[in-house]
């Protein structure tokens, strides 16, 4: 994996409205993460469309900065990773196994969500800015240390799989598991395949439902298909039902402020209404 050029890299950082970085540290890194979830948000509906999703860098840029679209985590990640790389920041790619609304003692799942570490003065850290409505809005010691009033923590498992934890609070269940992965990196060659799975097997759920994610302000954005949920940091949730497609398209314009262009609009309004019909 290779660092964006300087006029992509500043491009970027103007589109995220933050100034050129002065130190690769934690502070800039949490900052650059902020702002990173607040203006792009997680998103499937290249997926809903049939349409291929590329996770070469060019790509990538070209939808998510100069088209002001979203994406998921091999293509969210895998761009601020290349972000970061051009910073200063040493970056690993590390594969999970996502486990989000799965019961404790749920089936193994397969490797399908690609988070960063990043070494820093302080130690290692995970990073990610491409999960969806559970990503963690600071970058985390992978010492397992726990940040104070954060509703996130990383657990060591105790089997032999040796992979760590990564789970999510939630006032009304307590602590929820988002994702497992261990501290082994992953080749940029290796995604390629779990990408194209992804985003074309029939059985991968960014194939069955609408899944969009943004932070705004203290509040994180989610939208399922016709749910619509904002999840304030303390735990409270304002929910609605979006009933017809037209809502829908209405909301990712307008609070998810994703970049769809009129080619995108009728055939997403009808694969909307089957999702909803369903």
């Amino acid at each position: 994996m290779h660092a964006l050029n300087p006029q992509q890299m500043e491009t970027y950082l103007r589109y995220l409205d933050v100034p050129a970085p002065q130190r690769a540290d934690l502070a800039t890194l949490d900052r650059l993460i902020a702002a990173h979830q607040q203006r792009v948000a997680f998103e499937n509906v290249d997926v809903l469309l049939d349409r291929p999703i590329a996770i070469e860098a060019n790509a990538v840029f070209a939808k998510v900065v100069e088209r002001q679209r979203g994406g998921y985590c091999f293509e969210l990640n895998s761009l601020f990773a290349r972000l970061l790389l051009g910073l200063g920041y040493p970056v690993e790619l590390l594969i999970a196994r996502v486990r989000w609304g799965l019961p404790l003692d749920a089936p193994q799942t397969m490797q399908s969500h690609l988070a960063l570490r990043v070494q820093l003065d302080e130690g290692p850290f995970l990073v990610d800015v491409g999960f969806g409505s559970a990503t963690p809005f600071r970058a985390m010691p992978l010492d397992g240390t726990e940040l104070p009033d954060f509703p996130f923590r990383l657990r060591s498992q105790d089997d032999a799989s040796g992979e760590l934890q990564l789970e999510n609070h939630r006032p009304e269940q307590g602590w929820v598991a988002v994702y497992r992965f261990n501290l082994t990196p992953s080749p940029w060659v290796d995604y390629i395949a779990r990408n194209w799975y992804t985003s074309t097997h029939p059985d991968s759920i960014f194939r069955q439902m609408l899944m969009i994610a943004r932070t705004e302000g203290d509040s994180r954005l989610t939208l399922a298909n016709g749910t619509f949920n904002r999840r304030y940091v303390d735990g409270r949730v304002d929910s609605r039902t979006l009933e017809s497609a037209e809502q829908i398209i209405e909301t990712l314009l307008d609070d998810f402020r994703i970049g769809l262009v009129e080619e995108d609009i009728e055939p997403l309004r009808v694969r909307l209404e089957g999702l909803l019909k369903a």
